[in-house]
């Protein structure tokens, strides 16, 4: 697109729990008609990660001129501290772009009000995830402290190293067939036959 030409560009994140990357595309095209899909920024990674570790959000940023709109699903999705979406914010209005936030009817062209509410709606959206993670914290000290087993269950067990070595002095049985017919890797057979043979 030649640089004359009124860029205006679209940020969506894929990971996005309600709503899938297609969907937030969608709303970003249906929202102006002038937008087009080759101007859409897709990040395929977390929005809470800061700016500077976001390469598209970063190409977006860079190629900004005072003619774009930057048009983003949610707020959310944008940054989700509040001190980095300001900076993203201030990063965009110093290029003289304009953000537009879809879903929340967000405009900073609009003036001062807009700002405050992109502001609050970015606190609210911080504290939200502080209340959840809270939450996960405490259920989880529950459930440790009732001794339930937390984390991925181990692979190699007593009875698997058993299973091993056993089914490992069958000449007819290859690694791979042992290996299906317990469910478990070639890394995890050779362990269990190690811990067999050295136990």
């Amino acid at each position: 697109m030649a640089p004359t030409e009124r860029v205006r560009s679209g940020s969506a994140d894929a990971h996005d729990q309600h709503n899938g990357i297609d969907v937030q595309v969608q709303a970003l095209l249906d929202h102006d008609s002038q937008l087009d899909q080759r101007d859409v920024f897709v990040e395929q990674v977390s929005g809470g990660l800061h700016h500077t570790k976001r390469p598209k959000l970063h190409q977006l940023l860079e190629q900004l001129t005072d003619s774009d709109i930057v048009y983003i699903y949610r707020t959310d999705r944008l940054g989700r501290s509040t001190s980095d979406l300001l900076s993203i914010v201030e990063k965009i209005k110093g290029a003289g772009a304009r953000l537009v936030s879809v879903t929340d009817g967000v405009d900073t062209g609009t003036g001062m009000v807009a700002d405050m509410f992109l502001t609050l709606l970015s606190v609210v959206s911080q504290y939200e995830r502080a209340l959840i993670a809270d939450r996960t914290r405490s259920s989880l000290k529950v459930l440790k402290d009732r001794g339930v087993q937390l984390g991925r269950p181990r692979k190699i067990t007593p009875v698997i190293v058993r299973q091993v070595q056993a089914m490992h002095d069958d000449p007819t049985l290859s690694v791979k067939d042992v290996c299906g017919s317990l469910g478990i890797s070639r890394s995890s057979y050779y362990q269990a036959l190690h811990a067999e043979l050295s136990g």
